[in-house]
């Protein structure tokens, strides 16, 4: 099985950081971006098989399709079992924390901009770390 990461958000700076983080802390050789949920969602819909995983670091507030939109698209398709969600962002709301608690594709939440320590981090946690080693 195959691990595939998924940069979601608008932010096109945010979007390089992330995509340039990810592959200098090796939690990915080539990231994929999406502006919106819903190209990501589209995006899933097209080259999803058994065989693949994917890592989404996914931002909350987004044109066209929300990251809350997104989590709620995707819990009737086929690849939701397949999918792990970082929610990258800059809301320190406890709401949205807690609300992110109700989807089980939700491995962590943290705040915007992602670091080395926390691609570190990731790589460390079980649904990631058996992708590694």
């Amino acid at each position: 099985m195959s691990l595939n990461v998924l940069i979601v958000d608008d932010d096109k700076m945010i979007t390089l950081l992330h995509r340039v983080i990810a592959v200098r802390s090796n939690l990915c050789e080539n990231p994929l971006t999406f502006s919106n949920g819903k190209d990501a969602f589209e995006f899933l819909e097209n080259d999803f098989t058994e065989d693949k995983h994917y890592l989404i670091l996914l931002d909350i507030n987004m044109p066209v399709m929300n990251g809350w939109e997104f989590l709620d698209a995707i819990q009737p398709m086929p690849f939701a079992h397949n999918v792990s969600v970082v929610m990258l962002t800059s809301s320190v709301d406890t709401g949205d924390k807690n609300r992110a608690a109700q989807y089980p594709q939700i491995i962590t939440f943290m705040e915007k901009p992602l670091k080395t320590d926390g691609c570190i981090y990731l790589k460390s946690l079980p649904i990631v770390n058996s992708y590694f080693y």
